[in-house]
């Protein structure tokens, strides 16, 4: 466990030297974890609110349910959602197969998952709660497999 804790940190900081100084700096956007992290937290704040938002009319009680479900639901789904990203792109083929194949897999799971942690939560407005994370999540889907493929292009070069 150390080893692999020594190994996560070290991929989080970055060494510039210069002048005789070395300094040390945490590179987050380097990190698959920490943009991760990062993206988790975000998707939480927004969703909470977007959930307690579209279930205002139903009182507090549903307000809170709903925006504890879809803000507790986004964070967990931006993690797997990138897990799997990372995953299916690694796979066979062609980088334009790949993109594909991340973004149709990912958005079918979420639109899927989405739709059902709801109904099993008792949301009073499913479609217009989730409305938002569909489409954000298929954005974030596209642009992250996106970068990928822009990374692995640079590194062919």
């Amino acid at each position: 466990m150390g080893a692999r804790l020594n190994e996560f940190m070290r991929a989080l900081v970055m060494k510039q030297s210069g002048g005789g100084n070395t300094k040390h700096r945490i590179v987050w956007y380097q990190s698959p974890v920490l943009r991760a992290a990062l993206a988790a937290l975000v998707a939480f704040t927004f969703y909470a609110a977007w959930g307690a938002w579209a279930n205002r009319e139903y009182g507090t009680g549903s307000m809170v349910l709903a925006g504890l479900t879809q803000g507790a639901y986004s964070a967990v789904v931006t993690l797997a959602m990138t897990s799997v990203i990372e995953w299916l792109f690694a796979g066979d083929g062609t980088i334009r197969r790949r993109q594909t194949r991340c973004v149709g897999v990912t958005v079918a799971a979420l639109v899927v998952s989405s739709v059902l942690v709801h109904l099993i939560a008792g949301t009073a407005e499913v479609i217009l709660t989730v409305l938002p994370s569909w489409v954000f999540g298929t954005a974030y889907t596209i642009a992250y497999a996106q970068g990928l493929a822009r990374a692995e292009r640079r590194a062919e070069r």
